[in-house]
């Protein structure tokens, strides 16, 4: 009996030394490593119709006074500012910008002969070549002065509404004495949060296929996404340097090239976007974390 009871201790005892000794082995923690990383880009485009237009020309005038160059510079404007408010054109706002006044002036040269040797000096100076006893001094004599002045006008409507008025306000500013179209430009100003949206739906879709098709290629699959970057181009279209010249006392003659009518085109609205996708690991990507003092 009293064996039996001993042999039933030493299994007790074994089976605890047992248990004590797994439980050391499993102590620490096993951790996954960070996922891989995939960044790509992507873009979207769509068009969108114009619903804002721009025409800037220049009023440049001399005179003998700054009074008579600012004169008639503040006349062509105030001609300019009347024919554009005859065309009747509705959501029309004009202003004047980059005034400047500046005189003209012409470099003079005037020529002087000297001879040294009937200079009285109480020295003597070596012979001197005639060519070099010439002596030019050049000085700026004033011409006159010069007034510029900047002149915009801004219509807001439909692509058609902007196509047809163009060529109106370019008509009558030139006709007022502006000297040059300097900028016409088209541009969308009122809210474009659906085109927006919508480019942006587009640049995600094409980042998600690039990043899909790169995946796929390196053995992978995509498993999250890290972070996102949106950005935004606003859309501009400018036509430049319409020609146009004035030929004084409010008579113009446009380039045989060039047509009177600028017409609207559709402007492009990009949207980009930067995406860090995390992919997947392989199985048994992980590091064993031991326990402290272990």
């Amino acid at each position: 009996m009293m064996r039996a009871w001993w042999a039933v201790m030493v299994v007790v005892a074994l089976l605890g030394l047992s248990g004590a000794a797994s439980a050391e082995m499993v102590q620490g923690q096993a951790m996954p490593v960070n996922h891989p990383m995939l960044s790509v880009s992507g873009s979207g485009t769509i068009e969108v119709s114009p619903d804002t237009l721009r025409v800037t020309a220049s009023v440049i005038t001399e005179g003998d006074t700054v009074e008579v160059a600012r004169d008639r510079n503040a006349q062509i404007v105030q001609r300019s500012l009347a024919g554009v408010k005859a065309l009747k054109l509705t959501n029309t706002a004009t202003k004047t910008l980059n005034y400047t006044m500046e005189r003209v002036t012409r470099d003079a040269t005037v020529g002087l002969k000297a001879d040294p040797a009937k200079w009285d000096m109480p020295w003597k100076l070596p012979i001197v070549d005639a060519d070099r006893s010439h002596f030019d001094i050049s000085f700026p004599v004033t011409l006159g002065y010069r007034a510029s002045n900047s002149l915009t006008v801004r219509i807001q409507g439909s692509r058609e509404k902007l196509s047809d008025g163009a060529g109106k306000i370019i008509d009558a500013l030139m006709a007022a004495g502006c000297n040059q179209i300097t900028s016409v430009a088209y541009t969308q100003e009122k809210d474009n949060t659906g085109p927006m949206r919508e480019a942006l739906i587009k640049a995600v879709q094409d980042a998600q296929m690039t990043a899909e098709a790169v995946a796929a290629a390196a053995g992978r699959k995509i498993v999250g996404i890290r972070n996102i970057n949106p950005g935004y181009s606003r859309p501009a279209l400018e036509y430049r340097n319409v020609q146009a010249s004035y030929a004084g006392r409010g008579v113009y003659e446009r380039a045989e090239a060039t047509p009177t009518s600028v017409t609207a085109g559709m402007l492009e609205l990009t949207a980009t976007v930067q995406i860090s996708y995390e992919l997947d690991y392989n199985p048994g990507d992980t590091e064993f974390i031991a326990a402290p003092g272990k």
